[in-house]
């Protein structure tokens, strides 16, 4: 069973681990983050073999043996086989791998340096994915979900947040709902819990076996508690209405909660996404998930924190919300209402979320390996822009996320 505890916040001290970016299921198709592991001076050999390019510069995976097949065969497989295959295949895989390296090996003296590369490259235990990748309400159109991401590897689920759509999402990336047995929200603003509703209530038309424990800042248990009330049509027909046959169970954690989900230790903070609301008993978390391997931080909404900064220490990998408070959609949104209340939803925009300059700023204080923009609240064609600005403060690999991405 999960253990809670809710000492004062204290960081983890950071450790040198691998690069990230490597996943379970090699290179082909899959869209990568890539490691800041070394200062420009200690890559010029580096840049000399790879043309002048640094290592870490975002670019299209190598071709190697298991990906040099034909073109559309490559295309064809796509994110959905990769996370089903992470979730209910991996073992087999890596040992097919395994196998197929060995016999490459015997059978060519001399690999190219691409080859070999890759099959230096890491493994690790479990595995990011960005679900949902839009920032809520404004609609992302048919490429962006609302916020979801998904931990897994390792035997077992973690999701985190889950927006509207959040089911739909999980099958296009072939999980299957009784693997995910925990959900860990950031805050309880609709678009981060949308989808809440139809994990739990799909789970109990189809009475999927096993507990789902949902953790989340004060007001999670009452959430929960008012999606079971509503599950009412559905008590006649499977005949089991209280709450244990749900096999749902709610916690409230707090700032400096951490919690033990099975080889994942979760750190809660909470950050300044709600600094300008008079309600002192709201609160907004952002995590830390020390993996088996390595660290991961997701700020969820924010504004400039440096409790997140704290939090973020070290991380291998960064997974931070972003917003252009100047984005047309954004302005649009703001025409509907009234000048005392467009006023306060700009504040809203610049102080309790990120600007990419203040993610940046995040990414660099944090000294963090590597970033990942979600919650994205910039239209594409200003994506170019947001990339510069965080450049300014920030010189590792980023990578502005799309459905479906895995780290």
């Amino acid at each position: 069973m999960p253990e809670v505890r809710s000492p004062s916040l204290l960081v983890t001290a950071f450790r040198e681990r691998p690069a990230v970016g490597d996943n379970l299921y090699g290179s082909a198709g899959v869209r990568e983050c890539r490691p800041h592991r070394a200062p420009a001076s200690d890559t010029s050999s580096e840049r000399r073999r790879t043309g002048g390019r640094s290592p870490y510069e975002e670019r299209a995976p190598p071709v190697t043996e298991e990906t040099a097949g034909d073109a559309g065969t490559r295309s064809a497989l796509g994110r959905r086989a990769m996370l089903a295959g992470a979730v209910g295949t991996t073992l087999a895989a890596v040992a097919t791998s395994a196998v197929r390296s060995s016999s490459a090996a015997a059978s060519t003296p001399t690999q190219p340096a691409s080859a070999t590369a890759a099959s230096r490259r890491r493994k690790y235990a479990m595995t990011w994915a960005t679900l949902g990748t839009q920032a809520g309400p404004v609609s992302g159109g048919a490429h962006r979900a609302q916020p979801a991401n998904l931990l897994h590897g390792s035997g077992q689920a973690l999701l985190v947040d889950a927006g509207d759509g959040t089911v739909d999402q999980l099958a296009k990336a072939g999980v299957d709902l009784g693997t995910v047995g925990t959900v860990i929200l950031s805050h309880l603003h609709i678009d981060h819990t949308g989808g809440l509703w139809g994990l739990i209530g799909r789970r109990y038309q189809a009475q999927v076996p096993g507990e789902l424990v949902v953790y989340g800042p004060p007001g999670t248990k009452e959430t929960v508690d008012g999606i079971l009330a509503g599950q009412g049509p559905l008590h006649n027909i499977v005949q089991r209405p209280t709450a244990q046959a749900f096999g749902v169970r709610a916690v409230d954690i707090v700032d400096g909660s951490v919690v033990t989900v099975g080889d994942v230790q979760v750190t809660a903070a909470q950050n300044s996404h709600y600094k300008l609301e008079s309600d002192t008993h709201s609160q907004s978390l952002s995590y830390r998930f020390e993996t088996p391997d390595r660290a991961i931080v997701y700020t969820g909404d924010t504004g400039p924190s440096a409790n997140v900064e704290k939090l973020a220490a070290g991380a291998d990998l960064l997974v931070s919300e972003i917003t252009d408070p100047d984005d047309p959609s954004v302005t649009a949104l703001l025409a509907q209402f009234p000048e005392e209340v467009r006023q306060r939803l700009l504040r809203h925009f610049t102080e309790e979320h990120l600007t990419a300059e203040n993610v940046g700023l995040l990414a660099s204080r944090a000294a963090v390996k590597a970033l990942t923009l979600t919650h994205i609240g910039v239209s594409d064609n200003r994506i170019g822009k947001a990339r510069s600005a965080i450049a300014k403060n920030y010189d590792g690999p980023t990578k502005f996320s799309v459905d479906l991405d895995t780290f």
